[in-house]
């Protein structure tokens, strides 16, 4: 998946870039994947490696179509993030410390929402331009190399649906519903109820179709998925409608 594979690179890429200039790496966050949940509140953690005082930037954006060959980020702000607020989005970080960044889903969505957070180290000037300053300008300017931290943050919605709709034979299942659903088994079953598990790892966002590899489906079947909700904690079960 797309944003499982953005998590790890941006990793690695920070992880090298520590090997040839300390200072590129002087930051982090943690967590790296954030859940709003129905309280409609969470926080990230932005912690200072380094021994001078850090300047951090924060860019929202929402995931569109997220995990899909279609999908991508629109820009967003606190003024038109349909309801999602990231605060502070300056940070004057001390050295060797750690400052929280709060965010707080003020209007739940009707399904739920994918965004990423980006957390990027710039000079004093760019945090906050003076009068001719280069608007442009980075902290890392100077070092040849800039990292950018990507959050991944899922927001919940005001109403709790699930629903798998099968679209054709050749394995493509909808999200009928509001949350998104990370199939862990799917169950191919027979008149009598009696199923077979057969272990698949995917995720469907809500208003996507994708395709299950390896699955085929018959119409004389019944299908059950295992998944963990991932609002309540719990593993649950789902017939897939036809």
């Amino acid at each position: 998946m797309k944003l499982n594979r953005l998590l790890a690179t941006i990793a690695f890429t920070c992880l090298f870039l520590v090997q040839v200039n300390s200072a590129s790496c002087a930051m982090y966050i943690y967590p790296m994947e954030v859940a709003i949940g129905m309280k409609g509140a969470s926080q990230i953690k932005v912690i200072s490696q380094d021994n001078d005082v850090q300047f951090i930037k924060v860019n929202l954006k929402k995931i569109v179509q997220p995990g899909t060959a279609q999908e991508h980020e629109e820009s967003s702000d606190n003024t038109s993030a349909a309801g999602l607020v990231i605060t502070p989005e300056k940070i004057a970080l001390a050295a060797s410390s750690q400052r929280v960044v709060r965010l707080v889903s003020i209007f739940p969505p009707k399904k739920e929402t994918t965004w990423r957070a980006y957390f990027e180290s710039v000079n004093e000037a760019n945090l906050i331009p003076l009068p001719g300053s280069d608007r442009n300008l980075s902290k890392t300017a100077n070092l040849g190399v800039n990292v950018v931290w990507g959050a991944l943050i899922h927001v919940a919605p005001e109403k709790v649906i699930t629903s798998l709709k099968i679209v054709d034979e050749t394995g493509k299942v909808s999200n009928e519903g509001t949350i998104r659903i990370a199939i862990d088994e799917l169950g191919i079953c027979d008149k009598s109820g009696e199923c077979q598990w057969k272990k698949i790892s995917s995720t469907v966002y809500p208003d996507t179709v994708i395709t299950l590899k390896g699955i085929s489906f018959d119409k004389n079947k019944e299908y059950h998925i295992k998944y963990n909700n991932w609002i309540t904690g719990k593993n649950e079960e789902l017939t897939l409608a036809k």
